[in-house]
């Protein structure tokens, strides 16, 4: 009887830590001192690129996180590297370059302010486009296939601020992008040093959300409510130490795209 006991109990724990291991586990697969994100290249497969901006590069890994290329960006003296977006092929042109989008801005301390330019670029350097005040940029796909580049441009030497939309017809397609297809999240200004505004709109479906502020780590630090539909959110930076923070809008079965803020 204890025989047939001990063997009952040890096929009973055979069976459990075979259905353990049925699932599957949450493992470390790599980390950088840079942020970085993933893109979907029609002839080079997936890549994981980031942003270096102590050196001003574009570096570019394989989907196994070993190094494929790495793309050097003019950024004049005295600005700093701000943004990379749309690391893609055939999508700025047609002839199967690697290109993409970056921006970079300057701060001017006799007048307080920011400017930003971004440009689009080849990984040889070659301009594609440059667009003096640029701060933001999306790309939208139409369901034929065919894209657009909408870009916001700053003024921020006058008060209040002006700003510049413009939309220029691109040559190719945006394959597979994890740029989110949904309206970016602004912060004005950005960077900020005492308060800065959110502009947001909500889907029709939705009449209440929280806008959700966190630091680089990811730890949530504070929750706005948002009981209307369209409008714009003030927040007071003062108590806020220097650095970039994260923000989006969360409600039931929705979620923003995830904006930037730097604090200087």
């Amino acid at each position: 009887m204890r025989l047939a006991f001990t063997l009952s109990f040890f096929l009973f724990t055979l069976f459990l830590a075979a259905s353990y291991q049925g699932y599957s586990q949450i493992t470390l697969e790599a980390t950088y001192s840079q942020s970085g994100t993933y893109t979907q290249l029609p002839l080079s497969g997936t890549k994981f690129y980031l942003m270096d901006v102590v050196n001003s590069k574009c570096l570019i890994n394989n989907a196994n996180h070993t190094n494929w290329k790495t793309i050097n960006l003019a950024v004049p003296a005295n600005n700093y590297l701000y943004d990379i977006k749309y690391l893609s092929e055939n999508l700025f042109t047609t002839d199967n370059s690697l290109c993409l989008a970056y921006v970079y801005y300057n701060y001017n301390s006799t007048g307080q302010y920011y400017s930003y330019t971004a440009k689009v670029v080849k990984e040889n350097g070659s301009v594609l486009l440059t667009i003096p005040g640029c701060q933001y940029l999306y790309v939208y796909t139409f369901n034929d296939g065919s894209t657009k580049l909408v870009t916001y441009s700053y003024d921020n030497s006058v008060f209040p601020s002006t700003i510049q939309t413009a939309v220029y017809n691109l040559p190719g397609a945006l394959v597979a992008a994890p740029e989110k297809q949904t309206e970016p999240l602004f912060a004005i200004p950005n960077p900020a040093q005492q308060a800065v505004r959110i502009p947001y709109q909500l889907p029709a479906e939705i009449h209440n959300a929280t806008l959700e502020l966190l630091d680089v780590n990811g730890k949530k630090l504070r929750s706005f409510f948002l009981n209307d539909q369209q409008g714009s959110l003030s927040i007071g930076l003062e108590t806020f130490p220097r650095g970039t923070y994260f923000y989006f809008i969360e409600a039931e079965n929705y979620r923003s795209a995830t904006g930037k803020l730097i604090v200087n």
